[in-house]
């Protein structure tokens, strides 16, 4: 496979221009009614995949023409991510099970007829068994705008809360998402899950937590 070091385009234009592709195919496909556009259109999904895979090493999953179907009018994906921190500064962690074993801050995509503080305090709770309260925004990201890998076929917004612990945790506590969670500091952090949370957003975090301000808005 080629390497997108080798490529004759930046990896940025290759991703912009396979983003598109994919929302002009699930836009058509969510409008279409002509049996052979939805054909072309699930085409143009295909190779708005194989451009993806161009500036990734590992193997991405294979275009699903299902998903793609009821995908709707694309717009970005929306991702919650909850920083808790203990009385000695330590943010809590979560060890998942999908990354193979990296850690990242709790969380995951907002639900449908759900709100985002609902969804970060539910994550929180399925991914490392601890009832939380948000108490603050502290960040709204583009994904893209940060050194996460790998890249992904559709934008993200990730947002971050300060969320505030209610009750003790279980540290022997784990779940089908996740195998392990723990207090870590910040400038010390275990192996990351660099497409969920970064090292800086970490300290980040640490410092809205402690100076409650303004929220960071890319």
């Amino acid at each position: 496979m080629t390497s997108h070091q080798e490529l004759p385009y930046p990896a940025d234009e290759i991703l912009r221009i396979a983003r598109e592709l994919t929302s002009i195919s699930e836009s058509g496909l969510w409008y279409c009614k002509d049996k052979f556009d939805i054909g072309r259109f699930h085409d143009v999904g295909q190779l708005a995949r194989d451009l993806t895979q161009l500036l990734e090493d590992g193997e991405l999953p294979p275009y699903d023409r299902e998903v793609a179907s009821v995908a709707g009018y694309t717009t970005p994906k929306v991702d919650v991510r909850g920083a808790v921190f203990n009385a000695d500064g330590r943010v809590l962690l979560v060890r998942e099970i999908a990354d193979k074993g990296r850690w990242t801050l709790p969380g995951g995509w907002c639900d449908v007829n759900e709100k985002p503080t609902s969804a970060v305090e539910r994550e929180i709770r399925e991914e490392a068994g601890l009832d939380t309260k948000v108490t603050q925004l502290a960040a709204v990201i583009d994904r893209d705008s940060w050194p996460h890998t790998p890249p992904l076929d559709h934008q993200v917004y990730k947002l971050f809360f300060i969320c505030e612990q209610q009750a003790a945790e279980d540290l022997n506590y784990t779940s089908i998402e996740t195998s392990a969670l723990g207090w870590f500091d910040v400038n010390n952090p275990p192996e990351l899950s660099a497409s969920r949370t970064l090292p800086e957003q970490l300290i980040m975090m640490k410092e809205h937590w402690l100076n409650p301000g303004p929220t960071y808005v890319d």
